[in-house]
Formats: structure tokens, sequence, C-alpha cells
């Protein structure tokens, strides 16, 4: 064993000692008790940075929008080695208020931000996606402060807002409505730059070396205004946008077969449709508009789906003169692009080696087709996979793991193993001593951010879900 591999050793002994289960359930109950739905990340981004100082961690200042802002950490080395950078999202899937939008939302405490503690298990609103990694990121990078250990390389904790799949539309416009990796595009286009990344997506401690995208449609279809007395059926914007539907669902179909990878499944889905004007049935419904989302797997592009659209629509015109007959629009409104990374790039051999270290058994690999952060800091040059610290539910704690099958509850709301949390907790911990403290040359980076070793260790390519080939 070299010099620089004996001090490595005894550093991750050194931090491994002072993790500590009560510590970091806090930290991640903390984020949950403080509500930060897409677009109002800025309370929770403050507790973070109060954290950060509380450390000694100098805090890169990112307040990008009002009542927004990332909480970005820094972690100085002595200059010699890489920058790793540890990448999640404050913002939640929901608000967590059972009034307006959210009134038909489940009943239960996973879907609220106030963390509720039953047995091994967290529950509370974002604790699964994706605030227990983020607690895991605080306390490892504490950890190693308190051990009184310097880095030869920097580390990076970005905890950033507007991750959530959301945009703005039509009527739906302002902050809460930006989301889509705006925060981590804004971080790492002003200074939160890195070598490297692991983004804390709940992956339930599997290496995620692919993920998925999307590409979001609008379709309209516009009518003549007319009283409901003299419409017909066959001039009504809405019959004839259920035949726009029907036909893309049918497309749909046959899009997944074709393009689904990895066991990642390339789901068409009408998401939402509009039409007329509720508070006056009296009228033939003078526009109608259909949502849909296309799942975008790794080596696809949002203008293949597009125009794969356009001509479904093209082609029902072609045989239908009723629809034809009517004023028609197709936009993409929304898209993020897939990624994945390869088992030659560093950050995932380093993965593989920390979580053997920590589990004494190979990494198990998996993808998934939700979008992640890990896209838009690829598209940057940043090699990026997702590992995070939750993602195993309670009614699927044990057995094979299924993305987008059996492994997501809705009813049960949002939970997190505390097991897991700890168990994550060291593997973090372990990865940043591992990256961190070689140098860059070491690593066969050459100011490029893509060099490639072994670090030891297995991964076993496990690739979980169907519909794969």
């Amino acid at each position: 064993m070299s010099d620089r591999d004996s001090k490595i050793a005894d550093d991750k002994r050194k931090v491994q000692e002072l993790i500590n289960t009560e510590e970091v359930v806090k930290i991640a109950c903390d984020l949950v008790d403080i509500p930060s739905p897409t677009g109002s990340e800025k309370q929770c981004a403050d507790y973070i940075i109060d954290r950060y100082k509380a450390a000694g961690i100098k805090v890169l200042p990112q307040v990008f929008e009002d009542g927004r802002s990332n909480a970005i950490g820094l972690m100085k080395g002595s200059g010699e080695g890489p920058t790793l950078m540890l990448n999640g999202h404050m913002d939640t899937s929901f608000v967590g208020d059972r009034s307006g939008p959210e009134e038909h939302m489940p009943d239960s405490p996973g879907f609220l931000p106030k963390a509720v503690i039953d047995g091994d298990w967290i529950y509370g609103l974002g604790v699964y996606n994706m605030k227990a990694s983020l607690a895991a990121f605080i306390h490892a990078a504490e950890c190693i402060k308190r051990a009184g250990i310097e880095l030869s390389g920097d580390l990076l904790i970005a905890c950033v807002a507007g991750e959530i799949e959301k945009s703005q539309v039509d009527k739906y416009q302002g902050k809460q409505f930006r989301g889509g990796a705006c925060g981590t595009w804004y971080a790492i286009t002003h200074g939160a730059v890195a070598d490297l990344a692991v983004v804390g997506e709940p992956s339930a401690l599997t290496l995620g070396r692919a993920h998925g995208g999307y590409v979001w449609t609008k379709i309209t279809l516009f009518g003549d205004p007319m009283h409901s007395a003299y419409g017909t059926p066959e001039k009504n914007t809405i019959n004839n946008m259920l035949k726009i539907a029907n036909a893309i669902q049918d497309w749909g179909n046959e899009y997944q077969d074709r393009r689904s990878v990895y066991g990642m499944k390339a789901n068409v889905t009408l998401s939402a449709m509009e039409g007329g004007w509720p508070f006056r049935c009296s009228r033939v419904p003078i526009f109608c508009n259909l949502y849909i989302d296309t799942r975008l797997l790794p080596g696809h592009q949002p203008l293949e789906v597009r125009r794969e659209i356009e001509q479904v629509v093209e082609d029902l015109r072609a045989k239908d003169k009723d629809l034809a007959a009517l004023r028609y629009d197709i936009t993409m409104f929304m898209n993020q692009w897939a990624s994945e990374c390869s088992p030659e790039e560093i950050i995932w051999k380093a993965v593989a080696r920390s979580h053997e270290e920590v589990f004494k058994a190979p990494v198990e690999i998996s993808a998934r087709p939700p979008a992640s952060d890990a896209g838009e800091l690829v598209a940057h040059g940043i090699p990026a996979l997702n590992y995070g610290v939750s993602g195993r539910t309670r009614k699927r704690s044990s057995g094979q793991r299924q993305y987008g099958k059996t492994d997501w509850i809705p009813s049960e709301g949002e939970h997190a193993s505390i097991t897991d949390l700890v168990q994550g907790t060291r593997v973090y911990a372990n990865l940043i001593l591992d990256v961190c403290n070689r140098t860059r040359q070491e690593l066969g980076l050459h100011g490029t951010g893509h060099g490639r070793i072994s670090l030891g260790g297995s991964a076993k390519p496990i690739f979980r879900g169907d519909g794969g080939r």
C-alpha cells in the first residue's frame, strides 16, 4: 500500500467513527420541516448555509431569483486534486397544502412538510426526493471538517433549487413553475464547476448509470365561437381532440417498444387536457389543448419526438375531414435531455469502490426514466451519475427493485430508511476522501474532466426493470 493509500485509509477510519445516526437524522428531519416547494427554496437554503458556516465550510452565494437561492458549500483543498460535486435539490414535488391544486392528494404524512419517525423510517414531504441525500452530503462533509482532514482536491456541495419537472405554460406563470434543472444550470454557470459529480437522486443505494429526460408537447385545436344550440359534434374541438389523443396513445405504445433501453420505459403519457369555458357551457369549445409527456432516453433527441408527433397529427388529418377543417398548433414547450455514465469514468469506479468498502459487496447498477440534474451536468462536460440514499420503500424493502413498476407506492407518501441514510453517509464520506485526496495527475485529469482510471472495487451490472433491450 502506498503512503497516499495508507493516509486515505486512516482518514476514512477517523471520519467513519464520527458519523452519528442521531445527527444525520436530525438534519434530514430539519430539512423536511422547512417547506421548500419549487419557487420557495430560500428558507431551506438558509438553513443549509448556516450549517456550512458553523462547520467552517466556505459559502458560494447564489441568490438567483426573489425568494430562491442555491446553497453551495465549498471545501477547498491544497490545489493538487480534482473538484468533486455532490449535487441534490431542495425543492419538493408538491407543496404540501391540501387546498387549491393539491386538494385531492392522499391523506398521508409522507406528503406533508413535517417529519415523522416510525421505526427505521422517516416520513415527510421531500425526504425521498431528495432531502435524505442532502442530509447525508452535509453530515459527511461536517465529519471530514471535524476530523481536521485537509483534502488535496475541492469538495462542492451543491444543494440546488428548481430541479422538479415543472414548466411555465399558458396561465401557469411564475417562479413556482420554473423548475427543470434551472438551479443546477445557474450553479454551474456561476462558479460551481466540478471535474466530476454524484447526484443524490433516490436510487436506493444503487449506482444509477443512466436516467431519462422528457419532451413536453402542447397540441391546440381552434374552432368557431357558436352557441351550443347550433353546434355539432363534428365541429367540436374536444370531440376532435379525443381522436388525436387516441392516435397519440397508439403511437406512444409503439414508441415505447422502440425506444426503451436499460429497463427504462420510454412512456408516452397524455398528461392534461383542457378546453372550452366551464363558466359558460352554452358555448361550443372554441379551443382544446392536449399536453403530452414523452420520456426521452439516452441517445435520443427532443426534435425527433416533436417531428414524430407532428407526423401522427398530419396522418390523422389526412384521413379525417372534420379534424382537417379545424386550425391547429403544435408546440414543444419543455424538454430535458437524458444522460448516462460510462463504466470507464472515474466517478463510476469511485462510487463502486466506496460502496463496496461500506457494504462488503459490489454495488448494484440501475437506470431510471425520471429526469435528473445529472443531465445538465453531463451537458456541461461534467461526468455524473446518480447514487442516492433513498429510493427503497417500506413495502418494497427487500427483493428485486423494478423502477417504474413496483418500487414506488404513491398512497404511502415519501419516506426514507434511517439505515440507508446512515450507510449512504458512510459511502459519501469514503467517496469524498478517495477522490479528493488524489491528485489530478494520478486520476488522469488533464484539464478535460474526462480522465479515466481504475480505482479498484467492482460494479455488478444488474439492470432492473423491464422493457429494455
